[in-house]
C-alpha cells in the first residue's frame, strides 16, 4: 500500500510517498514501513516530522543540495530530513480553476541516482527512526 502525505515548502506543494504493508506482530496486524530496518510506521509522527520539515526549509538550505534545479534541491532537501520515501510528486495548481495542471513523479531510485552522479553530500541518516524525534534532521 502506498500512502501519500502533502508537504509545502514555501509555495510548492510536493507529496512524499511512502511504502507501508500490514505484518503481524504478536498475532495482530499493524501497519508498517515496508523494506525498512525500522519498520515503525505512524501517520501522526509522520506529520509531526513534515511540519518540522516546513518549518525548518528555507530556499538557501535547499539550494546547497542543488543551485541550479530548484525541484532536486527540494527533492533532496525533503529525502535528506525523510528518508523513508519511496518517491516525491510535485504538484502544480492552476491559479484560474485551482485544480493540478501538471503532476510530476520522482522515485527514491532517481533520487539516490542523481545524488550519486552529481555527487551530492547528504546525511544518510542511518540511525533515523520515526518515532524517535532526537534522531530527526
Amino acid at each position: 500500500m502506498i500512502i501519500e502525505k502533502r508537504i509545502r515548502l514555501n509555495k510548492n506543494i510536493y507529496y512524499i510517498l511512502i511504502n507501508v504493508e500490514y505484518k503481524k506482530k504478536n498475532n495482530i496486524p499493524v501497519l508498517c514501513l515496508q523494506n525498512s530496518n525500522e519498520d515503525y510506521w505512524d501517520g501522526g509522527d509522520c506529520s509531526l516530522l513534515i511540519e518540522k520539515v516546513e518549518n525548518n526549509y528555507t530556499k538557501e538550505q535547499a539550494q546547497k543540495y542543488d543551485s541550479n534545479i530548484g525541484f532536486m534541491g527540494d527533492v533532496i532537501y525533503i529525502y535528506d530530513r525523510i528518508p523513508f520515501i519511496s518517491g516525491i510528486k510535485d504538484i502544480y495548481i492552476s491559479s484560474i480553476d485551482n485544480l493540478p495542471y501538471s503532476i510530476g513523479y520522482i522515485s527514491k531510485e532517481e533520487i539516490d541516482k542523481y545524488i550519486y552522479d552529481n555527487k551530492i553530500e547528504i546525511s544518510y541518516n542511518h540511525n533515523f527512526k520515526l518515532y524517535d524525534e532526537r534522531t530527526w534532521k
